[in-house]
């Protein structure tokens, strides 16, 4: 079985973080799966629910 890495972001997907997250990633590093977490709370929620040890987490956090 082979690994995935996620790319998680609290932004929207119509947000300009997510967006410029979203082309980064294509150009740098296309096996990156970028996902919207929609917000902060949400973002949280989903990393402290994490469990498999197979995949890697990147965890893109804006504390504005």
């Amino acid at each position: 079985m082979s690994f995935k890495t996620y790319l998680w972001i609290e932004d929207r997907k119509e947000k300009s973080s997510y967006i410029f997250w979203k082309t980064l990633m294509s150009q740098l590093c296309p096996n990156v799966i970028v996902e919207s977490k929609q917000n902060n709370t949400e973002l949280i929620k989903a990393v402290k629910t994490v469990t498999d040890k197979e995949n890697n987490y990147i965890i893109i956090y804006d504390n504005s």
